[in-house]
């Protein structure tokens, strides 16, 4: 399971590097995703279970914000390559604020949910012993770090093509920080999600 894990992370996280195609580049990343998950997995724990319950339900958040995000810019833009997000954070700014936290919480950075739920999965491997698993997998963040803020760095870095606004409507926005948010604020207070999952492991396993 664990030579599986590294397979699963490492072939996605490096197919998504060589992605200009913004969807086939997410496709690719969950593939690496689910390579984190197989690896708590591997410790064939309670403690990896819960870790990777907790890691789905801030998964859920941030890749449907991503790919939520994606939708709205081919819809108004009629692209998902990565070049036609020039300037976007200056054009269209609350969507490309939103995509940013997405984005940093996928990679798994402080203080996102992503960064909480991969805290698990580490601790999970590291405390039965894995280490070589969870330092491939902290390289593996690495990588995933570069394409990821790619896309950031296109967004925020790079001169638009095309300067006027992005007539986005109303409730995408609303749609996108309701996403949002709790990206954010599990990242910050996740003890009642984390009591959740544990809860539900607890009463699933007796």
């Amino acid at each position: 399971l664990g030579v599986a894990a590294v397979l699963t992370m490492t072939v996605g996280n490096l197919a998504a590097c060589r992605q200009k195609d913004l969807k086939r580049l997410l496709a690719y990343s969950s593939i690496a995703h689910a390579g984190y998950m197989l690896m708590a997995f591997a410790t064939l724990s309670s403690e990896g279970i819960q870790a990777i319950l907790f890691y789905l339900i801030t998964y859920l958040l941030m890749n449907l914000g991503a790919f939520f995000v994606l939708l709205v810019v081919a819809d108004h833009l009629g692209t998902e390559e990565i070049e036609g997000y020039r300037g976007l954070g200056w054009r269209c700014p609350l969507i490309s604020i939103t995509m940013v936290i997405f984005l940093c919480s996928l990679t798994g950075l402080p203080p996102f949910a992503g960064f909480i739920g991969k805290l698990y999965l580490f601790s999970a491997v590291i405390d039965h012993g894995l280490y070589w698993l969870a330092v491939v997998a902290a390289l593996n963040t690495v990588v995933s770090l570069f394409y990821y803020f790619r896309i950031v760095k296109t967004m925020f870095l790079e001169s638009p093509v095309d300067r006027t606004a992005v007539p986005v409507k109303a409730y995408y926005h609303v749609i996108a920080l309701l996403l949002a948010l709790p990206t954010l604020v599990i990242g910050i207070y996740w003890k009642p999600v984390w009591s959740f999952v544990t809860h539900s492991i607890q009463n699933l396993f007796g």
